[in-house]
């Protein structure tokens, strides 16, 4: 069995990570299946379209989903020397442990090996010159976000949720990881995912997870909701001819909301074109 320890070299996650993008955005959730990675791929594609050099970086170790949504899970990473090359489509330079192991098999990595393989995301990746790179957080509160969180200088934070009140709770944590001493990272928003349903007679709208307590709501957590994305059966399923949703379905209601997404985020950070 190949031993992958040997991808890494013995630099200390210790040391300040840099990263090559003038602004860092972490996309994040407090649990899995709310669709971090969905907001995440078609962020990035909203902002290519409005002119902006994006990375993306699935920091998603055990369900790096990012290959997939972009049609490129069947490319394998090329290396030049100890640099790795970004795969680059639609406009986007991206990077994924999808891409460097086989995706039919579990990865079983320990906290620490897993660190290193983010660390070599950063250090040992040919990124190009980029204006802004998402990176697409694992859920939760784990020792990789954490480790993230830590040790990179992020321009701000985005929490995706489902407005459900077990969602919310977990939400809750998500934001006082962002929060924490030597963290201290800004969250510029939540967005609020699968918020509703639209009706394709009629275009009414209806709640999804209709909360019956105010108090255990989105807004009631304190962050301006910078967009609401409706159930669109759609948005994850891969075509025959590999086009993500957002270049495909352009007039769709959600596209219109990440394009929104997309206009506060650039907002928020302040974000130009180099």
């Amino acid at each position: 069995m190949e031993d992958k320890s040997k991808l890494f070299n013995s630099t200390s996650l210790f040391d300040k990570i840099p990263v090559s993008a003038e602004k860092v955005v972490a996309v994040a959730s407090g649990k899995g299946g709310v669709g971090k990675s969905t907001v995440t791929v078609n962020l990035a594609l909203a902002l290519a379209s409005m002119g902006y050099k994006v990375g993306v970086m699935d920091a998603d170790i055990y369900g790096p989903n990012v290959p997939l949504m972009l049609g490129v899970d069947d490319i394998k990473v090329r290396a030049e020397g100890e640099f790795m090359i970004p795969i680059e489509k639609f406009g986007l330079q991206i990077m994924s442990v999808g891409f460097i192991t086989d995706k039919e098999k579990a990865l079983i990595w320990r906290g620490a090996l897993a660190n290193k393989l983010i660390e070599q995301f950063f250090r040992n990746v040919k990124w190009g010159e980029l204006d802004i790179m998402l990176i697409d957080l694992p859920p939760g509160t784990g020792d990789v976000p954490l480790s993230i969180l830590q040790k990179v200088k992020l321009d701000g934070g985005i929490i995706v949720t489902t407005p459900q009140e077990a969602s919310i709770a977990d939400v809750l944590k998500m934001i006082n990881m962002f929060k924490a001493d030597k963290i201290e990272t800004e969250i510029l928003g939540i967005v609020e995912n699968m918020k509703y349903l639209i009706c394709s007679h009629c275009n009414e709208k209806t709640e999804m997870f209709p909360v019956s307590d105010p108090k255990n709501s989105t807004e009631s957590l304190g962050y301006k909701v910078l967009a609401e994305l409706p159930f669109d059966n759609g948005v994850g399923v891969k075509k025959d001819n590999e086009t993500p949703y957002y270049i495909d379905q352009k007039d769709t209601l959600f596209i219109k909301e990440m394009d929104k997404l997309a206009k506060e985020t650039v907002k928020s950070i302040n974000l130009k074109k180099k």
